[in-house]
């Protein structure tokens, strides 16, 4: 190859002057950034108080709304009811199966017809207790205070209220119902939407046993209230009922009505509030890298007549603002989350925080685009002239 082919080549391969490479305009930002440390700390504390405002107001308003939600929910609002109040349904056990392999439940247990249950050792010298078949496992929401599940059949659990009732101090003794004699072997308590169980006597009838082959109730619950109404179409659909007509399928659709209401609500406050800031910071970052831009007009300038592109200058100045950007955004959300936590006592979830810095860098950016502009399409020679 002779050298004025070489030569030919290079030519072609060069880069323009007024284009330089972007690790070259990523450089020439960082000094930027650190010989203009006025301008760089300006920027990075608007961003950082942004974040700050925004995470101990929107950001209380959103754990807000999520307590408020949580508190709406544990009312009951993902719980689906299945009941055959006459007891001619026909309700199959096998239906709790058949629920449980749906997508969305959480969990689900059945409860079959009850019976007036006694203490077995002080017959007639203590109360009553619903005595009632337990199909499937016992959920969160009923949690054993003493002893254990009932495994194997035979095997009870009695509610705070029945022990009571029943005399029942102690993890041990029987329950009968004059037909037969369950053993108690742990004590629950139900909190929530399942308080009434309290009040019962739940034991593990035989497999093979009348008791165990039809329901009464069956109580679902959700893993999401948003889940509901399409659960409870799949309940329906799954059901093994003899006559479907005298089941019904409750929901708590006032409840639910309630928590989108309250979540919708709660949710426009805190967007609104969070623009709102947003804007605010917008301005303040437009003004100060519009500051930052008239005060280097002359150095701007010498690079356009130097050769300089117009996009390298709105990359130079979009890039230092950037890097300042980042610097707050990191301080505010980390000084954010902190005071967020020490003053209201509700922290943001990280995922919320994470959205926030990086909005406030985003706005930081977009408020920098005028001045980057206006600094790109000036005319270097005007500004280079000497007066």
């Amino acid at each position: 190859m002779t050298a004025d082919v070489r030569d030919v080549r290079a030519v072609r391969l060069a880069r323009p002057p007024g284009r330089p490479r972007a690790g070259q305009v990523v450089a020439d930002a960082a000094r930027s950034v650190r010989a203009q440390p006025l301008t760089t700390a300006t920027t990075a504390l608007v961003v950082a108080l942004v974040c700050v405002v925004v995470l101990l107001t929107t950001g209380r308003a959103a754990a807000s709304e999520r307590a408020v939600v949580a508190s709406i929910d544990a009312v009951g609002t993902r719980l689906v009811t299945v009941s055959d109040g006459q007891g001619q349904a026909g309700l199959d056990a096998s239906s709790v199966a058949e629920i449980a392999r749906l997508d969305g439940v959480e969990w689900v247990f059945g409860l079959g017809p009850a019976s007036d249950g006694t203490n077995a050792a002080l017959p007639g010298r203590t109360g009553v207790a619903a005595l009632r078949p337990l199909v499937g496992d016992l959920p969160d929401d009923v949690r054993l205070a003493d002893g254990r599940a009932p495994a194997a059949p035979g095997e009870a659990v009695v509610g705070r209220g029945a022990a009571a009732a029943l005399h029942l101090g102690d993890v041990a003794g029987g329950v009968t119902d004059g037909r037969a004699t369950v053993g108690v072997v742990g004590r629950f308590e139900a909190v929530g939407s399942l308080a009434s169980l309290d009040d019962l006597v739940l034991y593990r009838p035989a497999p093979d046993a009348t008791d165990a082959r039809t329901l009464r109730q069956v109580h679902v619950l959700v893993s999401d209230a948003s889940l509901v109404p399409e659960v409870t179409e799949h309940v329906r659909a799954v059901l093994r009922v003899r006559d479907p007509s005298r089941v019904e399928v409750e929901s708590s659709e006032g409840a639910l009505r309630l928590r989108e209401a309250v979540a919708g609500t709660l949710g426009a406050t805190s967007r609104q509030l969070m623009l709102g800031v947003l804007g605010g910071g917008l301005v303040l970052v437009t003004v100060t890298v519009l500051g930052a831009v008239q005060g280097r007009r002359r150095d701007l300038g010498r690079r356009r007549a130097l050769g300089a592109s117009r996009s390298a200058i709105v990359a130079l100045v979009l890039l230092q603002t950037l890097g300042a950007g980042c610097l707050g955004a990191l301080l505010g959300t980390v000084a954010g989350l902190a005071a967020a936590s020490a003053w209201t006592g509700a922290t943001p979830p990280w995922t919320f925080a994470a959205g926030v810095g990086t909005t406030a860098v985003l706005m930081g950016l977009v408020g920098a685009v005028p001045p980057a502009l206006l600094a790109a399409f000036r005319d270097p020679v005007r500004i280079l002239r000497v007066p």
